[in-house]
């Protein structure tokens, strides 16, 4: 008789149907070069075309950009498609490298703050040699009171517990629902004391830099991310402790997916969300390890979102630098140094111009350090990669805008939060230089 297919034919198949989830007895598993660029934001409405890009292969350590890079991924320049919100790692699941997750916050009209993810992996791809153990799926659903209480975390789950659509976005995971169809989502479930049912609609249209996807180097290993909501209202309601009460504010939802975990290929980045009266600002700085030419992948995005339009989408180094500054001491003496508190993204285009400036009110929200005491396997990988600590930090900022774009000018002031992640701290961004902006050279064709 015919031989089974094995489990990773088996997914492969059922991601080719549109089809992934949970199979009883089956175990599936956040300056400027010598040419000058303006990059297009790859979604509906988007502005500043793509000038000078690589048009030859397919593009390395930045977001693909070329027509090989669109026809590899089964993209369409311009347009976001529901399924690129769906299950994008199903076909390798089995891989304990393999990771990607669905992530969505919200802020209350009366600060109330809601987090709200459903991960693939325990560890969401920020350790090396992550072994099987660190295969499990997750819940991560934190409610933060106006005052600064906590509530809920961090919850794993069998496989069994977990299905994903590969054709748009639901995702099921334990007591918890993760649904939409690019213009309106909805989150629900409870555990414990922990419960939310909240209703997101987009305002703006999603943002992919380019294809959405960085290959790293000449390889297929590959780290991915798409803004589906950068800014849309929230309603819905939140419980606490058997309370439940209304939830009437504004919210985000991204994507990020990849087949090899971030010591490998990343050095450290920092991305911040925030909004200044109607217009809403995303900023990525994404630093690659020496191997891939110490390469610096940004992002900035900003739109209106009382008309829709899209101010600014780039993913260039040409047209977006960002700067940190202002160092501060980090009050954990496992992280042995200073930090920088303030992010400046910058954004030039002719005529046009933002800034945008990030800055650390002191509140830090979420605090994580990675592998304090890693197996041998990962302490053997961290070595290879000269890497001692790995660390994950979220703060609570104040923003500054600044912009004169597609005939709009605008100033002001209003809150976010700001990220950091570190892949190493003995070169960590410290101090003393003032600034970890550095020239890099535009991806190149592969």
């Amino acid at each position: 008789m015919p031989e089974a297919p094995s489990r990773r034919a088996f997914l492969r198949g059922s991601a080719a149907a549109g089809l992934a989830g949970a199979v009883p007895g089956l175990t599936v598993s956040a300056c400027a070069g010598p040419e000058r660029t303006v990059a297009a934001a790859a979604s509906p409405g988007a502005v500043a075309p793509t000038v000078g890009a690589p048009t030859g292969g397919r593009t390395s350590n930045g977001y693909g950009r070329t027509a090989a890079d669109y026809a590899h991924a089964g993209l369409t320049p311009g347009t976001v498609q529901q399924w690129e919100d769906g299950f994008r790692t199903a076909a390798d699941n089995d891989d304990p490298n393999v990771f990607e997750w669905w992530y969505s916050d919200f802020t209350g009209a009366d600060g109330t703050v809601v987090s709200f993810t459903l991960s693939t992996r325990l560890d969401d791809g920020f350790v090396p040699e992550p072994g099987e153990a660190g295969r499990k799926p997750k819940s991560a659903v934190i409610v933060t009171d106006p005052d600064g209480t906590g509530h809920g975390g961090v919850q794993s789950y069998d496989w069994a517990e977990f299905s994903s659509s590969t054709d748009r976005c639901d995702v099921r995971l334990g007591p918890y629902t993760f649904t939409g169809d690019l213009k309106t989502y909805r989150m629900q479930g409870r555990s414990g004391d922990v419960g939310v049912d909240l209703t997101l609609t987009s305002l703006v249209q999603p943002f992919r830099p380019g294809t959405g996807i960085i290959y790293f180097g000449d390889t297929d290993h590959h780290f991915g991310w798409l803004c589906v909501v950068p800014y849309g209202t929230a309603t819905g309601t939140v419980t606490v402790n058997g309370k439940e009460r209304a939830f009437t504010g504004h919210g985000y939802h991204d994507r990020n997916w990849g087949n090899r975990p971030f010591p490998y290929s990343v050095e450290h980045w920092r991305w911040g969300r925030g909004s200044v009266g109607a217009y809403s600002v995303t900023g990525a700085d994404l630093h690659l390890r020496r191997e891939y030419g110490s390469a610096v992948v940004p992002v900035f995005l900003v739109d209106d979102t009382q008309t829709g339009k899209r101010l600014a989408g780039a993913y260039d180094t040409r047209t977006v630098t960002a700067t940190e500054s202002a160092p501060v001491p980090y009050d954990d003496p496992a992280y042995p140094r200073d930090y920088y508190s303030k992010v400046h993204w910058a954004y030039r285009d002719g005529a046009g111009k933002a800034d945008f400036t990030f800055t650390d009110t002191g509140r830090r929200i979420v605090s994580r350090h990675h592998l304090s005491d890693p197996a041998p396997a990962q302490r053997s990988a961290l070595d290879r990669l000269g890497i001692d600590e790995i660390w994950y930090t979220r703060y609570a900022t104040t923003n500054d805008l600044d912009l004169d774009l597609a005939g709009t000018r605008a100033t002001g002031t209003g809150m976010g939060t700001l990220e950091a992640a570190q892949f190493g701290l003995t070169g960590a961004p410290t101090g003393t230089g003032g600034s970890t902006a550095r020239p890099s050279a535009p991806p190149t064709p592969r």
